[in-house]
């Protein structure tokens, strides 16, 4: 497990089913930054991963993962889900997170630099993990995201929480509003998927 300080935690959250948390952490970000955190600790399962974090604003983290590089991580997942089971679900995930795209600042590149590769655990999906530099992102390898590994839902609870700052930081944007309702809208859809996997995979969870 990772170490940090509790006093850093901003912001806690969990997923729909309330198995997997996700903590937002203040530790070593400056001043100056546009930004609360810059660390999210993601619930994997079996241990906690920490998860840079950077807006793009020109006052920002210097590392990290970009929002839409995040975004493009979690389209590119919902797009195998689709490929696999087309209705399941992850089609109304894949057309609210377009919406968020094209709400995205103008100029920033599409998910520049990520590269998507196998894993090490055996998954219906052709890739679980994703990449960009010396970053790197191990995706739960089931649809009913179970095993360990992030879940899609962690990865847009993570840029929920980021819009959210940034927007409350500058409410004159309203495309990040918009940009985050859009998230917001694939979250729901995400949690509605995982269900419907769940309850196709023969799984009797409660609330299910």
């Amino acid at each position: 497990m990772i170490d940090f300080d509790e006093t850093s935690i901003v912001a806690v959250r969990r997923t729909g089913d309330g198995e997997r948390f996700a903590l937002f952490t203040n530790a070593d970000v400056q001043a100056f930054w546009t930004q609360k955190f810059w660390v999210a600790i993601l619930d994997t399962g079996g241990d906690g991963f920490g998860l840079p974090v950077r807006y793009g604003t020109v006052c920002s983290a210097p590392a990290g993962w970009t929002l839409r590089q995040l975004i493009l991580v979690a389209q590119a997942r919902a797009a195998l889900e689709y490929g696999r089971v087309p209705e399941g679900g992850a089609l109304a995930v894949l057309e609210a997170l377009g919406k968020a795209v094209r709400q995205m600042q103008a100029g920033e590149p599409l998910g520049a630099g990520v590269e998507f590769c196998p894993g090490a655990v055996t998954s219906p999906y052709s890739w679980t993990k994703a990449r960009s530099g010396d970053l790197a992102i191990e995706l739960c390898p089931d649809p009913e995201s179970r095993r360990e590994g992030i879940v899609p839902e962690q990865i847009l609870i993570v840029v929920d929480e980021a819009l959210r700052d940034w927007a409350e930081r500058a409410p004159y944007l309203s495309r990040l509003w918009t940009c985050r309702n859009a998230v917001r809208e694939a979250l729901a859809a995400e949690i509605r998927r995982v269900r419907l996997a769940r309850l196709a995979a023969g799984e009797a969870g409660e609330g299910r």
